[in-house]
């Protein structure tokens, strides 16, 4: 490299300057393309190519859970009616609850498998995976109301506040990962000997291994994993109850075990996607031991990773550090947002309009329009990327899409409308139905265009039997708000001045329904939508 750098620096000044070319184009879509509903169908038939008929998730090996994208497919579904959508995701995950990929002892999803079918993970547990297949779970359970998804979400939700958590002070958040391997070998942790089940379990080890897949021989280079993919739902509650005492037993056996390595980091942008998964799941599920962990973390978020408005990346062993990137903003915003839904605290509403005012202030390209990844007082950077493009996590940009938009519809300010008008603009590419992996982006949209918004007014149980018709039966791309009165509401607003009694409003772009008093009436009305 030395003798390079001496006889061929000029070659080497021109390869450097090429590449911050091309990175800079990164930062630079093409864009100019429009959004239509059609379009956002269009895309979803598209995408229903990709899935693996057989075992659900796309096609091939390695498989990633992918939720941003069967979040997408479930939006579909809801719009459309059609049952391709809803079955690629029920496939999907009723292999993943029952895969390999699952933790069935400790809760979980390992980050993907690398099969075709699910099987055999890559054991590394990441708190993004199983924050975003939480909140996919709870959507799609309030439709098919599968006793499997509602066991999957409760066992995760456990593992995460008992095996995840991050303390400081009075507020607790959630680590990042745990490793793969222990002791030098991967998920030697996770995996059995069929000898291990028989000494632990006794009589009972006959069934347990019938149903786990248990064989002397293994699953997977000579040891077992746990799996119940033979059978992609739960049996009878009777089985069930047997089964989780066994589980317990072997569950306390694996404790004793050399751990794998916790990454100890708290990272923003990961806990505001556990806030929103856990403010959702709670809401739906009725669980407020749920929604308290999400206020925990975000109150986490905001005693140590915070200088007023300005957020730090990361946390650990007591010291916050490394600027902010656009999807802390995005997804913490988001999690606020989702709180302000579960609780009504106006206070989530109003620091989700702080953190996109920061946003805006250092992140927006008041150029090309979009927001760059890096905030413009970041130094050391040979260049600022936009992320627009939906990979493991949603990027900065699709995330902020959706807060703008549900901004948009909370406040009545028009200025979130523009806003996001110009990020869409900037980054739909000529032929928005190539905008394929811009799907975060793309639901975004969708709030701001088709997003019911269902106001809550009044108080009591009145109120809160109207609120629950709407958790269980509204579309996903929605907004479920309680307001003491619809005076409450922006004057604008469609829905405003309407009166304090216990009523529901709902409202699709400016065309609201007279006040529904009734639980049954708001149930069926959004069950003909």
């Amino acid at each position: 490299a030395a003798n390079a750098y001496t006889t061929q620096k000029d070659r080497l000044e021109t390869n450097i300057a090429q590449l911050k070319q091309g990175l800079e184009k990164l930062a630079r879509p093409e864009g100019g393309g429009t959004l239509s509903m059609p379009t956002l169908d269009a895309i979803a038939t598209s995408l229903l190519r990709a899935v693996d008929p057989i075992s659900g998730g796309t096609m091939g090996a390695p498989k990633f859970p992918q939720p941003s994208l069967f979040q997408y497919l479930w939006r579909a579904y809801w719009r459309t009616g059609s049952p391709l959508f809803r079955d690629a995701v029920t496939l999907t995950l009723d292999n993943l609850c029952q895969g390999g990929i699952y933790d069935h002892l400790g809760g979980g999803f390992a980050r993907y498998s690398t099969d075709a079918d699910w099987l055999a993970p890559h054991f590394e547990k990441m708190l993004y995976d199983n924050a975003l297949l939480v909140d996919l779970m709870a959507d799609a359970w309030r439709v098919t109301r599968s006793p499997l998804y509602k066991t999957r979400i409760r066992e995760t939700v456990e593992w995460a506040r008992r095996e995840l958590t991050a303390t400081s002070g009075d507020h607790t958040a959630f680590a990042s990962a745990y490793d793969a391997d222990s002791e030098g070998e991967e998920g030697k942790f996770y995996v059995w000997s069929e000898k291990e089940i028989d000494d632990s379990l006794g009589d009972a080890a006959t069934r347990f291994k019938e149903t786990y897949g248990i064989s002397n021989y293994g699953n997977w280079d000579g040891h077992n994993i746990l799996n119940r993919s033979a059978q992609l739902q739960l049996g009878d509650e009777n089985l069930e109850n047997i089964l989780a005492k066994e589980r317990e037993k072997l569950f306390v056996i694996r404790a004793s075990r050399v751990w794998p390595q916790r990454d100890e980091k708290v990272l923003a942008d990961w806990n505001g996607l556990m806030i929103t998964a856990l403010a959702r799941a709670g809401d739906i599920f009725a669980e407020p031991d749920w929604i308290a962990a999400a206020v925990s973390a975000y109150k986490f978020v905001l005693a140590e990773m915070a200088d007023g408005d300005r957020l730090f990346h990361s946390w650990c062993a007591g010291r916050a550090q490394h600027p902010a990137v656009i999807e802390d903003y995005a997804n913490m915003a988001s999690g606020a947002l989702a709180l302000h839904e579960a609780t009504g605290g106006d206070a989530y509403l109003a620091q989700a309009e702080a953190w996109v005012k920061v946003a805006n202030l250092h992140h927006w390209d008041g150029i090309h329009h979009g927001y760059f990844m890096s905030a413009n007082d970041t130094s050391g950077l040979i260049t600022r990327p936009k992320p627009i493009h939906d990979n493991a996590t949603p990027p900065g940009n699709g995330t902020m899409a959706d807060v703008l938009a549900r901004l948009y519809h909370l406040t009545g300010n028009e200025a979130y409308r523009d806003r996001l008008a110009k990020l869409l603009a900037a980054l739909t590419p000529p032929e928005p139905e190539k905008a394929l992996h811009q799907l975060s982006m793309l639901m975004g949209f969708e709030i701001l265009d088709g997003g019911m918004q269902i106001f809550i007014t009044g108080g009591g149980a009145a109120a809160a039997a109207l609120r629950r018709a709407a958790i269980d039966h509204a579309p996903s791309a929605r907004l479920v708000v309680s307001i003491p009165s619809s005076a409450e509401l922006p004057s604008a607003h469609p829905a405003a001045g309407k009166g304090g009694a216990a009523a529901a409003y709902v409202c699709v772009g400016t065309t609201c329904t007279l006040p529904l008093t009734e639980p049954k009436d708001l149930e069926d009305h959004l069950r003909t939508l």
